[in-house]
């Protein structure tokens, strides 16, 4: 086939851009709707080349996605692309900024109409729909914040990992044009606030077979490829694996990993899984199984009343205190519908109490237990708040607040609450849905216990997800310790409180539920307008 010189010209134009390798992931990367989306990656997955490959689409109005084409119209028409360093920074940049030259690499020579320089890093772009000039302008970390602030772009691309106040600048940046910002990162051993920030709020999760596999390898967890957590928001993330970069062989990935025996730096290194995601004190949970909706299982709103109906508080003199409300039914499966995390410094034992009877609403609670601390002598009045607790609980029964119950410690010693409640965790995830539990075991039925959390027990959720060991501040010390044994404080406080009722000789489906409490709903309650 013979090409004309102005075929010939046209295809060296394109020759870049037509170059790049769509894949499974990328498809999916580059249709989602999502206003922020993360891809986080393996080393030398090809993260920086999709992205950049995405935005040469959107110049040239070739994106999948309309939205996300720069029309000839649209009044802003700048593009940030941000990263640790600029491009032309004299001490290396040029080698660090890897976004400079992959967009380079896809954009058409043509379209340039001027490049950076040291003074100003913008690339002029001609618009090839006939607008006025497009920009795409580099920023880095170190500048100052507000050096970055005060005028909208179309959408923010951070490379690797920033500081938090950085990302933060960005999204005022995006509100006129309505615009997206991506962030892509390869996982440190240490990473900071993006797994809090985005991983964990995100609302889609994509992952490749080869972390499918890892998961499954590492952690015994099963993931699917596409997976939506209904509490979260408009938040997309990505993982793929250096394997899923197809231009790179099995046999030079596996070259490059074989000289690396620390199976956690792999993790990190080749599949870009999160440190965090590792540590984690429950790796049975799974936001896909484990959270439901009221609307689907009770659309009133409301639990059966002759089910065991408990609460639990992990109390503290300054933290804010962990109040998890669970219900128990006869079949064994343990629901946690609400919850209450309210702070003791501002605001008194008395209004606490009366707060948690009002949530309580008319339901009967066969089993209260609150920390052993709550026990120990105020040095102001003489008494103890377990005591005001329950003298406050007796008094606003009395006004018609709520059904009372008497409160008394946990066991803070056994550790069988917290097997307990993985065992449960494991079983939900053999059911995979409420309601589903029974089994036929050595030719009987027997029921499997189970626990689901209710959506809007957000904090609770953000807890049994967030939870980790401790662990050295630096990888190096493991040459010399072995790995920590105490989980860290931080997010310990609500799966304490569910661990101590689930190890409560009471909280089982022979002593109370279905039992102890009315199967009829109790008689009409002056404060709430129903039942009590």
């Amino acid at each position: 086939m013979n090409l004309t010189n102005d075929e010939i010209k046209i295809f060296n134009e394109f020759a870049g851009f037509l170059s790049f390798k769509p894949t499974w992931l990328i498809k999916n990367f580059i249709n989602h709707p999502a206003k922020i989306r993360c891809l986080f990656t393996g080393n030398q997955e090809g993260k920086t080349a999709t992205i950049a490959h995405e935005y040469v689409m959107r110049i040239l109005g070739r994106h999948p996605n309309p939205k996300k084409n720069l029309k000839p119209t649209d009044p802003i028409r700048t593009f940030r692309f941000c990263s640790q360093t600029l491009p032309n920074d004299p001490t290396g940049g040029e080698v660090k900024n890897t976004q400079y030259p992959a967009f380079k690499r896809y954009l058409p020579p043509s379209l340039v109409k001027g490049d950076i320089t040291i003074r100003k890093p913008v690339i002029t772009i001609k618009d090839p729909q006939g607008g006025p000039d497009i920009y795409v302008e580099f920023v880095s970390f170190s500048q100052d914040v507000q050096a970055t602030a005060g005028v909208q772009r179309v959408s923010s691309w951070i490379d690797e990992s920033s500081s938090k106040e950085f990302y933060e600048e960005q999204i005022p940046r995006l509100l006129a044009a309505d615009g997206d910002l991506i962030y892509s990162l390869t996982p440190a051993e240490f990473i900071g606030w993006e797994y809090d920030e985005l991983f964990q709020r995100a609302k889609w999760y994509y992952r490749t077979q080869a972390i499918i596999n890892r998961f499954k390898e590492r952690f015994g967890v099963n993931h699917k490829s596409i997976e939506a957590n209904e509490t979260g928001e408009d938040i997309a993330v990505f993982m793929a694996a250096t394997d899923d970069n197809p231009s790179l062989t099995q046999e030079s990935i596996n070259g490059m990993f074989n000289l690396i025996e620390d199976e956690d730096i792999i993790d990190i290194r080749r599949y870009g899984i999160f440190r965090q995601t590792t540590g984690q004190v429950f790796k049975e949970f799974q936001r896909s199984i484990h959270i439901i909706e009221w609307d689907k299982y009770w659309p009133d709103g409301k639990l059966p009343y002759d089910w065991l109906h408990a609460r639990g508080c992990d109390y503290h003199e300054r933290n804010n205190w962990a109040i998890p409300f669970v219900a128990l039914s006869q079949n064994d499966e343990m629901f946690v519908y609400e919850e209450y995390n309210p702070s003791p410094e501002k605001m008194i034992t008395y209004e606490i109490v009366k707060n948690v009877a009002i949530r309580s609403k008319d339901y009967r609670y066969g089993l209260n237990l609150i920390d052993a601390r709550a026990a120990n002598k105020l040095p102001n009045t003489g008494s103890t708040t377990l005591e005001d607790v329950n003298r406050y609980f007796h008094e606003f029964k009395r006004e018609g607040i709520g059904t009372g119950g008497y409160w008394q410690t946990w066991d803070s010693k056994a550790t069988v609450g917290r097997e307990r409640l993985k065992e449960r965790l494991r079983n939900s995830k053999i059911v995979g849905k409420p309601f589903n539990n029974k089994i036929h075991k050595d030719q009987r039925e027997v029921c499997l216990p189970t626990i689901w959390f209710l959506s809007n027990c957000r904090e609770t959720i953000a807890s049994m997800k967030n939870w980790r060991w401790e662990e050295w501040a630096h990888r190096d010390q493991l040459l010399v310790k072995d790995l920590k044994d105490k989980p860290e404080g931080r997010w310990s406080h609500f799966p304490i409180a569910l661990e101590c009722l689930l190890k409560h000789p009471g909280f089982n489906r022979g002593k109370y539920a279905g039992s102890s409490v009315p199967k009829q709903p109790a008689p009409h309650n002056a404060y709430f307008g129903a039942r009590a």
